[in-house]
């Protein structure tokens, strides 16, 4: 009888050890992990932690800056354009997300690759009624081609270290309840 016992609790407690284990690597794992849901569901996590780099792109006043002057926030890249339509649909959001969000341990960029300078975003800006939105200028694409953006708009997330994390190609809706989730997460971390 003991030896029936032996040979059939040893296998169900093996397997409750393991059930038990899985279940608290799903539970610890899963919030290391981002939420990549709705709106975000495009979201796409860097396969590896890379530096956000050091080239310089210039504020409405001409001011040199590099992604390094933001270190100790998240930051929301948004690489954009005036003559793109998904960047202009994509726009409100981005300027609610900022209204929302913006000192947080977060910032919203939204640089402009418009040839023309910050005159170009600038007016756009106004004609759309979107004036609170900082405005950044990469008008050469230096930046932008260093992250590796060939679509715009694109958007690229930057923790708090400087590490860029992820990014999604095209429209996004930035003030969703998925988004906030997302930027949320990079924050806690």
């Amino acid at each position: 009888m003991l030896y029936i016992l032996k040979k059939y609790l040893k296998p169900v407690f093996l397997g409750s050890v393991i059930f038990i284990a899985l279940i608290t690597w799903f539970i610890v794992g899963s919030s290391n992990t981002p939420p990549i849901t709705g709106q975000m569901k495009n979201f796409q996590i860097s396969n590896r932690v890379t530096p956000a780099p050091r080239i310089p792109f210039h504020d409405a006043n001409g001011n040199k800056k590099v992604l390094a002057d933001f270190e100790g926030k998240v930051l929301l890249i948004n690489f954009w354009a005036t003559w793109c339509a998904p960047c202009i649909r994509e726009i409100p959001s981005i300027a609610r997300l900022h209204a929302k969000k913006n000192g947080q341990n977060f910032k919203v960029l939204p640089i402009s690759t418009d040839a023309k300078g910050a005159d170009a975003p600038l007016n756009f800006l106004k004609k759309i009624n979107q004036t609170t939105l900082p405005i950044y200028v990469d008008t050469k694409m230096v930046l932008a081609r260093a992250m590796g953006v060939n679509v715009l708009p694109t958007s690229i997330l930057v923790d708090r270290r400087s590490n860029v994390v992820g990014r999604i190609v095209g429209a996004a809706e930035w003030d969703s309840a998925e988004a906030l989730a997302l930027i949320k997460h990079y924050q806690k971390k």
